[in-house]
């Protein structure tokens, strides 16, 4: 009797072990593929599809045409944004919070370069994003069709000459009609004040004159689209800007930042008399206006990085320095506006206030054509190839 108990808690405990190492098998199993399910998921997402546009340009342009007029009549200037940056994740977080500000402010249209897309796990190369393009088929009212920026890494090491390069993927997709404007391509650029107070940034140095710069040069000539290149008027970078000015006549070349300078003893020659210069022998180049507020201190030096602004004894005024306001009204066809908009910047619509504000400060004592020039009209022309009647 106790050798068949015996036997009996033998064989109990035999399939107590089998029973709960299977269970253990399987559970561990299948954990390990929920695991490798959300690695992958991870890791890899469907490369994002090509979009296009739900509308023509010639009806794109009744509809911008219609919004700038609405602000006209109302006795507003409306304003142009042709220099910011939005990534999706901003926008969709940002977006809709930010078009009653738009009304309100006076902003009838901006450009918002993108970035491009996720890593998908699949793509080798430059991922283009068509954010821009889903913007515009969402609003197209108020958001220009906008390449990405060319501020990646594939166009930092000026790669080219494949298809998963990014100037390639440009050259194809402005030529074939898609958009407006080229967003802000960097060729010398320095480390934001963010930047430097984190102690570490990117530091930008493409010449203007290399490979890649031709290739954007040409391709805004062949198309009659315009770009937008982030350019520190170094002396060496001022050179080669009169180089390419001069070899593609046909180019429309908006240089961001006017008047910016963050390291003088590196900038010498850029003053008035320059850009007078500039303004006046080369007819396809542009200046645009998202530059600092009176008094605004560059953090890697706490020198005032801004001379558009008269000087004052205690660092700037709030009216235009006597040479630049007369340059501006002077030249007036020849400046857009923009507002910077980009990534560690606050909120959308808390930002947009202040910089729309900073622009009708810098027209404020400027003559009415001149802040009509700058506000819209200038935009209107380089967008549309049209004078805005």
């Amino acid at each position: 009797m106790i050798k068949r108990w015996l036997l009996l808690l033998c064989c109990i405990a035999m399939l107590t072990f089998l029973f709960t190492g299977c269970a253990s098998s399987i559970v561990e199993g299948e954990s390990a593929r929920i695991s490798s399910m959300s690695l992958q998921s991870k890791e890899k997402s469907f490369p994002e599809e090509q979009i296009e546009l739900n509308h023509t340009y010639k009806e794109l342009e009744s509809i911008w045409k219609s919004r700038i007029q609405s602000f006209l009549d109302r006795g507003i200037i409306p304003l142009i944004d042709l220099e910011s940056h939005l990534k999706r994740k901003d926008g969709e977080r940002y977006i809709e919070s930010s078009l009653a500000v738009m009304d309100m402010e006076g902003i009838a249209l901006i450009a918002f370069d993108t970035n491009q897309a996720k890593k998908d796990g699949f793509t080798k190369g430059y991922r283009w994003g068509y954010y821009s393009i889903e913007l515009s088929n969402t609003y197209p009212d108020r958001f220009i069709p906008t390449t990405n920026g060319g501020i990646n890494p594939n166009w930092g090491k000026q790669k080219g000459g494949r298809d998963r390069d990014y100037i390639d993927q440009l050259e194809k997709h402005v030529s074939n009609g898609t958009y407006a404007i080229m967003g802000e391509l960097e060729f010398r650029h320095y480390w934001s004040s963010g930047e430097c107070k984190m102690g570490r940034g990117r530091d930008v140095d493409i010449y203007l004159n290399s490979e890649n710069g031709h290739r954007v040069f040409s391709l805004s000539e062949k198309t009659d689209i315009p770009f937008v290149i982030h350019m520190e008027p170094e002396d060496q970078p001022l050179v080669a800007l009169e180089e390419m000015l001069t070899a593609y006549p046909g180019s429309k070349v908006i240089v961001a930042h006017f008047t910016q300078i963050r390291h003088p003893q590196m900038e010498t020659h850029f003053n008035p008399q320059l850009v007078r210069h500039l303004l006046s022998k080369y007819p396809n180049l542009y200046y645009e206006l998202s530059i600092g507020e009176p008094g605004r201190r560059y953090a890697c030096t706490r020198n005032v990085d801004t001379y558009i602004w008269e000087k004052s004894m205690f660092g700037q005024k709030s009216v235009l320095d006597p040479e630049y306001k007369n340059i501006l009204n002077e030249f007036s066809d020849r400046f857009v506006s923009g507002f910077d908009y980009g990534g560690g910047r606050p909120p959308l619509a808390a930002f947009l206030p202040n910089r729309a504000k900073n622009i009708r400060l810098i027209t404020k004592d400027l003559t009415t054509q001149a802040k009509h020039n700058i506000g819209y009209r200038n935009a209107w022309r380089l967008l549309t190839g049209k004078e805005w009647n």
